[in-house]
Order: structure tokens, then sequence, then C-alpha cells
């Protein structure tokens, strides 16, 4: 299996040192998932310059390093541009953090009642 993993890396490497930010978010997630984080870190951080939704794997990122704050920020972003899982993300954080009326805001943002 880690010959696959070496050829899918090597693959979103290339896609993602092209500029692809799907690439780069993808690298990010096969590097975290073979616990190389710090570089992890890095694409993700790459990839929210051009796609703002790409903020929240580095939300989750910084939330499990017990980075609150810096979390709730990346959630916002790609949050704000629209992605529902952020907005799921951020909601659980706000009410975690004692911030319950806009934290269920958000909560119902992502899955309105119709």
């Amino acid at each position: 299996m880690t010959g696959r993993v070496d050829e899918a890396e090597t693959w979103w490497r290339r896609a993602a040192d092209a500029g692809h930010t799907d690439a780069m978010r993808n690298l990010g997630n096969l590097l975290c998932e073979t616990r190389r984080i710090g570089e992890a870190e890095t694409w993700w951080t790459r990839a929210t310059r051009t796609e703002t939704t790409a903020a929240g794997n580095l939300g989750d990122f910084l939330r499990q390093r017990g980075l609150i704050q810096e979390a709730e920020v990346q959630y916002r972003r790609a949050a704000d541009a629209g992605d529902v899982t952020a907005m799921r993300s951020l909601g659980r954080l706000l009410n975690e953090t004692g911030r319950v009326e806009e934290g269920e805001q958000w909560l119902r943002r992502a899955d309105p009642i119709d």
C-alpha cells in the first residue's frame, strides 16, 4: 500500500506545484494522514490563498492543535465563502466556546429547515 501512497503523493505534488488548489488541499490531507503535519499545514495555507473554502481544512488542523482563535478565523473565511462543512465546524466551535446563539445561527445556515 505504501507504493500507492507514494505514487499519489508524487501526482498530488506535481499538480500542487503547478498551482492547482484542489491538489494542494489533497496533498495536505495525504501529508497529514502520513503524519507530516508541518508540511500539511504549509500546503493547506497555500491553498487558502487561491480558494477560500480550503480554509476549512486549515481550520480543522488548527483546532486539533488547540489553536481555537486561529481555527475560528479560518472557519469564518470558508463559511463566508459558502463552505457548508466550515459553517458546521464554526457553529460547533462557537457553541463549545460559549457563543451558543451565534453558533446556532451558523448551524441553521448550514442546514436550513425547509
